[in-house]
């Protein structure tokens, strides 16, 4: 078995995450690509993980600590939600952590862009022993720079056609513009996404839903007018499940 690489991009399927491999990838730097599978993720992020692995020629590694639904059923179908993003924790930085601690990493390279200095701000190592790096700020790159620069080989994720970010189907961060897109594009996971959120209405109290204002049983039958009046998240989905 090879040996894994010091250096490791962290990746989700995303535009950032792929520019940045891209980037380091033209520059001629070793590196290994790290992908945490929750067990939810759109067909389209499976797809263009190995494709930009294919490409650049690099190996990929993928990790689990289990699927999202085993551990919505952990928690009584209770989702998870702006204030407590256990999904996050236990599906995205369990896993990368383990392995990095495992392998000796060196180096974790993150797809934060140059134009997000709050978020740039906000990342700190989650792991001993290892550094975290942001190469597309020190690079300059900002969002049309990395779009461009997936768009270059192809590889930028199709789910940009019609949904704002890449992360999981059921992310409860997600703005109600995505929420519809998937109605559109994949109704099954809608459908899904609609079953656990009412099995956790039945199981918590005071009914527990994706969104704090909002039901996706309201989103899917409210005519243009009602949407209008549904509001969007306070906040963005998670900086680890999207770059």
């Amino acid at each position: 078995m090879k040996e894994v690489s010091k250096n490791i991009v962290a990746i989700s399927g995303g535009a950032d995450s792929t520019a940045l491999a891209l980037l380091l990838w033209e520059r001629g730097e070793e590196f290994d690509l790290l992908f945490s599978d929750t067990g939810a993720e759109f067909p389209e992020a499976i797809w263009a993980v190995p494709q930009l692995a294919k490409r650049i020629e690099r190996p990929l590694h993928i990790v689990s600590n289990g699927s999202f639904l085993s551990h919505l059923s952990e928690f009584g179908f209770l989702l998870p939600s702006w204030n407590i993003r256990w999904c996050t924790r236990r599906l995205k930085l369990i896993p990368q952590d383990s392995f990095c601690d495992m392998h000796d990493v060196d180096s974790v390279m993150v797809g934060i862009r140059a134009d997000e200095p709050r978020r740039a701000g906000n990342m700190r190592p989650r792991s001993k022993g290892h550094e975290l790096a942001l190469p597309l700020v020190k690079a300059g790159l900002g969002k049309k720079d990395v779009r461009a620069l997936c768009r270059k080989y192809d590889l930028l994720n199709p789910l940009y056609r019609w949904r704002s970010n890449v992360s999981c189907f059921c992310c409860p961060l997600q703005r109600k513009g995505d929420w519809l897109g998937m109605l559109d594009h994949h109704p099954q996971l809608f459908a899904l996404a609609e079953e656990w959120e009412r099995m956790s209405i039945g199981s918590s109290e005071g009914g527990f839903r994706w969104s704090k204002s909002w039901s996706l049983a309201d989103l899917r039958t409210a005519d243009q007018k009602r949407l209008a009046l549904y509001p969007d998240q306070d906040d963005g989905p998670c900086l680890i499940c999207t770059t």
